[in-house]
């Protein structure tokens, strides 16, 4: 299973998850994820370990956990 968190400061935390094997649920996951980076999200892949994120791209359906949170803005 692969679980995404979605940090917003209008609705909190938000998680989707799938199952790699359901194209559907992917596909939905992966919908989800390229509509938030559109939007300026920086997406992180972290283990369930909670080992150190990489930053990512491109949606990976074999994630065990993705990270999206809103660019920092200064100013």
């Amino acid at each position: 299973m692969g679980e995404m968190s979605v940090m917003d400061v209008t609705e909190g935390d938000v998680k989707v998850i799938w199952d790699p094997e359901v194209e559907a649920e992917v596909a939905v996951a992966e919908a989800q994820f390229d509509t938030l980076r559109g939007k300026g999200y920086m997406a992180y892949a972290v283990t369930g370990r909670g080992e150190k994120g990489q930053q990512i791209r491109t949606f990976d359906p074999e994630a065990e956990k993705i990270i999206l949170a809103p660019a920092l803005q200064g100013g």
